[in-house]
């Protein structure tokens, strides 16, 4: 979340000072959660915890395979309902209710609003998508953006603001004779989009981009948890690859030490009494990280390649390569990047986690009768 003001742009704190909020609601006997608060409470409320709530905008029944592929990763179940719409079935306050993705999204983005006005700032602007976001996904967004009050000026694409928030306040390094080309790798916790963009004094040119939905960080914990799940079946005779809450633990310990392992060679995986009574104790080395990351690893290669060969850019045409995402963080992931794109020195001049608030903040301004600056065109890429 963020606002421009003064030269600069400003990040809305949350409640509880956190500079991001989670995109997840919850309902509770009591009350209706959304943001950071869900978390402390996801384990013994797992069946009302709502959680990834943009990657289900715009599903539908006709989505199985995508909401298989959600599935996994959530602990709470969806339904379809009516003109096969997609449902969430919770309960709150003792009744049991089906929400839409819109009214459940709608939620989360009125506790944002809140955030806003608690610093004092109107809560309207731009937001910005996946990359990947049909017609059908932003019209979505948009409704639930009306149930909740908010004036909408535009919806951008993710690599958009990307690419804004890098280019805006460096205009002064840019000319029109030699435009600069800027490769932007975003492997986040759900998703990978790679974006390349051209940039010159007075223009941002998104020449191309491309995603992959189902690539993220958190199937490298996934891919892991069925190794060591698998392991501690054979070895106890119970599987806790098929408990909620025995999975959320598991991958809240994988994810931590996937972390760890991106500057350590060993992390140790360890929870007490993970199923019926037994314990898991794991090292996990990074060698062994890696092996059962490979066929992801592979995947990626070759959406690098891809990259490439829609943007018709030679690895030698690419100014720099920048890295977004928490997920880049990984080693193995940054060999893969370097081998295709042949960049020994990969950038992180723009802030993982705040450019697209930031970009997106630039571009409300943008939009905006008050600014005054120099004009800058956005010339934004569709597949």
């Amino acid at each position: 979340m963020g606002v421009c003001k003064g030269a600069g742009v400003e990040i809305v704190l949350s409640d509880t000072s956190a500079r991001s909020v989670p995109a997840m609601v919850a309902y509770t006997e009591q009350e209706r959660l959304g943001g950071e608060s869900v978390r402390t409470q996801h384990r013994k409320n797992f069946k009302n915890s709502l959680t990834f709530l943009t990657r289900f905008v715009g599903l539908n029944g006709a989505c199985r395979d995508q909401l298989a592929i959600e599935q996994k990763h959530v602990t709470f179940k969806t339904k379809i309902g009516q003109n096969n719409k997609l449902q969430f079935p919770v309960t709150h306050q003792g009744v049991d209710h089906l929400f839409s993705i819109e009214q459940v999204l709608a939620l989360y983005l009125v506790k944002l609003k809140e955030f806003y006005e608690l610093a004092g700032h109107k809560c309207e602007g731009v937001f910005t998508v996946p990359s990947y976001y049909t017609n059908v996904e932003r019209q979505g967004l948009l409704d639930a953006i009306e149930i909740a009050g908010i004036k909408c000026f535009r919806i951008i694409t993710e690599s958009t603001a990307i690419a804004l928030n890098y280019g805006f306040f460096r205009r002064k390094d840019f000319t029109n004779e030699n435009p600069r080309v800027v490769a932007f790798v975003d492997l986040g916790h759900s998703k990978t989009t790679i974006t390349m963009a051209r940039f010159t004094k007075n223009d941002v040119v998104i020449v191309s981009h491309i995603s992959d939905r189902n690539l993220g960080g958190r199937d490298f914990d996934l891919a892991v948890m069925e190794k060591l799940g698998g392991e501690f079946e054979q070895k106890h005779g119970c599987d806790p690859r098929e408990g909620p809450r025995t999975r959320l633990r598991m991958m809240e310990s994988i994810e931590k030490a996937r972390k760890i392992l991106s500057a350590d060679k060993e992390a140790g995986i360890n929870i007490d009494f993970l199923m019926e009574e037994e314990d898991m104790n794991r090292a996990l080395k990074r060698d062994e990280f890696e092996e059962i990351i490979a066929p992801i690893m592979t995947r990626f290669e070759k959406l690098l390649c891809e990259a490439l060969v829609i943007s018709g850019l030679n690895a030698d045409d690419l100014h720099s390569v920048e890295l977004v995402g928490d997920a880049t963080r990984t080693p193995a992931v940054q060999e893969v990047i370097r081998q295709v794109f042949g960049h020994q020195e990969l950038l992180r001049t723009v802030n993982a986690v705040e450019c697209l608030a930031r970009g997106a903040s630039l571009q409300a301004a943008i939009l905006s009768s008050k600014y005054g600056g120099e004009p800058i065109n956005i010339k934004d890429w569709n597949a």
